[in-house]
């Protein structure tokens, strides 16, 4: 993932293949926000936290969840609200599934 400021967030593949958060944004228009249960996220991959970030992160904007195959594999976006959500002892966060199939 790279990040300047958000609307520049990207993710880029093996092959160079690049996906913006905007790009993500618009497929998941459509989908509804939902609460999740904090406690289900916390054993996904993290990436470091900067502690500014994560003080600074607004729980009111949902997460993004990629789910295969019925289980949650990774968060896509959200790192530091998730760590933020944990920290205050949050039962739920608001996020939107991106659901990829294998």
């Amino acid at each position: 993932m790279k990040v300047g400021d958000w609307q520049k967030t990207y993710w880029e593949d093996e092959s160079g293949n690049r996906t913006a958060i905007q790009d993500v944004l618009d497929e998941l228009r459509s989908e509804p926000v939902i609460t999740l249960e904090v406690r289900k996220l916390s054993g996904l991959a993290a990436v470091p936290i900067d502690l500014d970030r994560k003080e600074n992160a607004d729980l009111s904007c949902p997460i993004i969840v990629i789910e295969k195959d019925g289980q949650f594999e990774s968060i896509l976006d959200g790192h530091h609200r998730l760590q933020k959500a944990l920290d205050e002892d949050r039962s739920y966060i608001l996020a939107k599934v991106k659901r990829e199939n294998q």
